[in-house]
């Protein structure tokens, strides 16, 4: 019983960050951003972190997406 307790204890410490979108998501909207002449002079860290808060408020939150985009904007280019 101590071993189940223990072997749960260490699955639950040891899991992985889970995304409800897929990577291929993640990956089409930085690389479409980082194409984009507008955002040239923005690090790709900025572009990663604005797309991650754009998927999870289109997918997580069912915001739109025009509304999503613009507020993970205001967050991580400003």
């Amino acid at each position: 019983m101590k071993s189940i307790l223990f072997v749960s204890i260490i699955l639950l410490t040891f899991t992985g960050t889970a995304y409800s979108y897929p990577e291929s998501q993640m990956d089409d909207c930085v690389s479409s951003a980082l194409s984009n002449p507008a955002t040239k002079s923005i690090s790709e860290n900025a572009i990663t972190n604005y797309c991650d808060c754009a998927l999870k408020a289109i997918i997580d939150d069912n915001k739109d997406i025009r509304e999503s985009g613009y507020e993970c904007a205001q967050q991580n280019f400003n």
